[in-house]
């Protein structure tokens, strides 16, 4: 009768095992898939200026083949092969921030 006790026990450690297990592993599938949308995200947001239009305050980027039009005060701070990111807003040009200018991304060991 000893044994039939152990039994009940026996097998609510082992479901106690499998389920913790199994929430592991989820959690770092999970983990994994967030870190990855992060990272695309990041990239997508992040442009390479090929060309700079003065002129008509806009320039090409060279991941998406198109022209994007900025403000002037922007314009004025960008150089072929600086990395930017925009800050879109509805019904406003976007804002550019430069993440690296074109010198830094030479020099970087990356």
């Amino acid at each position: 009768m000893v044994d039939d006790a152990r039994v009940p026990e026996q097998e609510v450690a082992m479901i106690n095992k499998v389920l913790f297990a199994t929430m592991a592993v989820v959690s770092l599938v999970a983990s994994a898939a967030v870190a990855a949308s992060l990272t695309e995200r990041m990239e997508m947001d992040r442009m390479t200026v090929l060309k700079v239009d003065r002129v008509h305050a806009r320039f090409l980027c060279a991941e998406h083949r198109h022209w994007t039009w900025i403000s002037k005060s922007d314009v004025t701070r960008l150089s072929s092969g600086d990395i930017v990111s925009l800050d879109r807003q509805q019904g406003r040009l976007p804002r550019v921030t430069v993440v690296r200018t074109a010198a830094e991304e030479l020099g970087s060991p990356e």
